[in-house]
C-alpha cells in the first residue's frame, strides 16, 4: 500500500508543470565569513544541485552591499518529489561532501558566519508555472517581493488576480517576470513571493510608473473581488553574484 501511495504521488506531480521553489536567505553575522559561504555555494552546492537535475540556481546579494550581508539562494525544483529527495542525494554525493568540508567544519563561537537561514517553500502559479529569465544584462537587478495576506482566502484572491489579469499587465509594461509562487511553508504566511528583473534601476523605476498608469491595472485594482487581498509588501533589491545561474 505504501509503494502504491508513493507511485500515485509521483504521478500526480509528473503531470504538473508548476515548479517548486526553495528560497533561502542567509542572514550573515557582522564580520561573518561571506567568502567561505560563497565558496560553498559556488563550488559545492550548485554543482551538486546541477548534477541532481536542478539546472538553474540563483544566488544574490543585497543591491547596495549592506553590512552585515544578506545572501539569497533560489532553487527551482521540477516537482515536490524532486524537492523532497535532494538532501538525501547530497548526502550520497561524495564530490559534494568533499567540496563542502571546509564549510561544514567552520563551526564554533570563534568562527562567525551567519545568524540563521530563513527559508520559503513556494509553488509556482498556474499562470506562471516555471522560471523565466528574460534579462541577461551583466548589470541586471532583481526585485524580490513578498505579499503577505490577511488570511488564506485573501491570498487565494490575490493569486487569482495575478493569474487572471496582473501577470499580463506585468508583461505589457516591462516588469520582466522571473518566478511567482504561493508560499507553502515559511515565515509570515499566508503570503506569496515573486521576483521580477530589470536591466538597471532606471528601467525598474520607469516601468513601475507605467504599471501604475496602466488602465487595466486601474480597473482591476478597483474591482471589489480583489479588495483587501494583501496586507503588507516586503521588498528587497538584489544583484546576482558572479556564479549565479540566473
Amino acid at each position: 500500500m505504501k509503494k502504491l501511495f508513493l507511485f500515485l504521488l509521483l504521478c500526480s506531480f509528473a503531470v504538473s508543470a508548476q515548479e517548486y521553489y526553495e528560497i533561502r536567505t542567509y542572514q550573515m553575522k557582522f564580520r561573518g565569513n561571506v567568502n567561505l559561504l560563497e565558496s560553498y555555494l559556488s563550488k559545492a552546492l550548485i554543482p551538486a544541485l546541477n548534477a541532481y537535475g536542478v539546472s538553474k540556481v540563483g544566488v544574490f546579494k543585497d543591491y547596495g552591499k549592506q553590512d552585515p550581508a544578506t545572501v539569497v539562494v533560489a532553487i527551482p525544483f521540477p516537482s515536490l518529489a524532486s524537492y523532497a529527495g535532494y538532501k538525501d542525494a547530497l548526502e550520497k554525493n561524495a564530490a559534494y561532501q568533499d567540496a563542502a568540508k571546509a564549510y561544514f567544519e567552520n563551526v564554533g563561537m570563534d568562527k562567525p558566519m551567519f545568524e540563521k537561514i530563513s527559508t520559503y517553500l513556494a509553488k509556482g502559479f498556474a499562470g506562471h508555472p516555471s522560471l523565466k529569465l528574460p534579462v541577461s544584462n551583466p548589470g541586471r537587478i532583481y526585485e524580490w517581493r513578498t505579499y503577505e495576506a490577511y488570511n488564506e482566502d485573501a491570498l487565494k484572491r490575490k493569486i487569482a488576480m495575478f493569474n487572471d489579469e496582473e501577470l499580463k499587465i506585468f508583461d505589457t509594461v516591462g516588469l520582466h517576470n522571473v518566478f511567482f509562487g504561493e508560499v507553502l511553508a515559511g515565515e509570515n504566511t499566508p503570503c506569496l513571493s515573486y521576483m521580477v528583473s530589470f536591466e538597471n534601476m532606471a528601467e525598474r523605476d520607469a516601468n513601475w510608473v507605467k504599471f501604475q498608469a496602466n488602465p487595466d491595472w486601474k480597473r482591476i485594482s478597483a474591482d471589489p473581488k480583489y479588495a483587501n487581498s494583501h496586507s503588507r509588501t516586503v521588498r528587497k533589491f538584489l544583484e546576482p553574484t558572479s556564479y549565479s545561474q540566473w
